[in-house]
């Protein structure tokens, strides 16, 4: 009896142990879920803030690319036209800019320039002659009509109506060998001109077959000669003599090839130390808008010849707004290393303008200040005051330059 007391005893302890064991495991196992649970609410946590944080940070470096448009041309400008707050010196290591040896050869206007310049002329001033004996030569400008057809049908826009077409010989304005095959003729005469349109020409209907024009040339253009008579007539304003118009080209574009090649000059060997950041931020704003001005003109303009325009701005230029504003940055630099190159180089040498010497300035140029108004209404006095210092910069360097041959 007492062994069976005892067997009972051992079993019920064994099954209470066993029930403590099985508690004690729940509770295990329910503090593991709660804490599992702890760590994949924390961690959601976590990574909702961190999208959040990365979302707040895009849109931070979208907001510091973003740029808006404005006219305002003397923004950051002081009265006298320098930088506000900026000390260009500073920004800009400057090459020596006096006494700038200058290959002549890499600016003067060479006599081939100005023959290019004379045959220029002339083709502006040839005349359409109907009673000539010159026969057409490749090069030759000349009016003609003519009719086309294909098997002996007319298709459209293959017919000068009888209105006349002017045309360059060799410039292959025409299909196939069409104008070559003028070559030869005068004036009156009647030519047939063979030619196959192209595989892929824009028409389907007309590509890849054979079609025939009947024409008439109406007359050859005659260039004049150039002579004291001519430039007396045309071109009084710059000469009156032959001799003193190449003159005139050779020392007008020896002054704007000298004034290219010390900007270049300055531009290349000038180091940008730094780019102040509100002067930039301006030189992008003032670039979109007039880019945008640019914009609405064309975008009118090609409306009216062609009926419909794009519709907006950075379809226009084939970017996204964030690509065209990041664009902008190296754009934007480059003026502004210039700005400071020439403000550097007025530092230097102690100039400072005033809105009068900016009126001095037009009345040289133009011969009187009326545009002052129209223009300080638009740009402001400081910024006119400013676009003297790139000329007067270039200036000192040209006056202290020598030239080697």
């Amino acid at each position: 009896m007492e062994k069976k007391n005892e067997a009972n005893n051992a079993e019920n302890l064994s099954n209470s142990m066993k029930k403590r064991i099985d508690r004690a495991n729940q509770q295990k196992k329910a503090k593991r879920s709660a804490m599992t649970g702890r760590i994949i609410s924390i961690t959601i946590l976590a990574l909702i803030a961190a999208g959040i944080i990365y979302l707040i940070g895009a849109a931070v470096v979208k907001a510091s690319y973003k740029v808006t448009p404005n006219g305002e041309y003397s923004k950051c400008l002081d009265a006298n036209g320098y930088v506000s707050g900026v000390n260009a010196s500073t920004c800009v290591t400057l090459p020596e800019y006096k006494g700038v040896s200058i290959p002549r050869s890499e600016v003067e206007f060479s006599d081939e320039e100005v023959q290019k310049d004379i045959d220029s002329q002339l083709e502006q001033h040839q005349e359409l002659s109907k009673d000539t004996d010159k026969k057409i030569e490749d090069g030759d400008k000349i009016n003609l009509d003519y009719v086309g057809t294909i098997d002996g049908v007319e298709f459209e826009g293959g017919n000068s109506g009888g209105n006349g077409s002017d045309l360059t010989i060799g410039s292959h304005q025409f299909v196939d060998d069409f104008e070559e095959q003028l070559i030869g003729s005068g004036v009156g005469d009647n030519i047939t001109v063979n030619v196959t349109f192209p595989e892929d020409y824009q028409s389907a209907d007309l590509a890849g077959k054979d079609a025939q024009f009947d024409c008439t040339i109406n007359g050859i253009y005659i260039k004049p000669e150039f002579t004291d008579e001519f430039v007396a007539e045309n071109l009084s304003d710059k000469a009156s003599t032959v001799e003193e118009y190449k003159q005139y080209l050779k020392d007008t574009n020896f002054d704007t090839n000298l004034k290219s090649w010390i900007e270049d000059y300055l531009d290349d060997n000038t180091t940008a130390v730094s780019y102040p950041k509100k002067y930039l931020k301006q030189l992008k704003s003032l670039q979109k808008y007039t880019a945008m001005q640019s914009f609405e003109y064309m975008n009118q303009m090609y409306a009216q010849m062609y009926g419909q325009g794009y519709n907006d701005f950075y379809e226009y230029e084939g970017k996204t707004e964030e690509e065209y504003d990041k664009d902008l940055i190296e754009t934007c630099q480059e003026t502004e290393k210039k700005m400071l190159t020439y403000q550097a180089i007025m530092e230097k040498e102690g100039i400072k303008y005033t809105i009068d010497d900016y009126k001095k300035h037009l009345v040289e140029t133009d011969g009187n200040d009326d545009s002052y108004t129209d223009q300080v209404d638009e740009y402001g006095d400081a910024y006119l005051i400013q676009t003297m210092y790139k000329d007067k910069a270039i200036e000192i360097v040209k006056d202290n330059a020598t030239f080697t041959d």
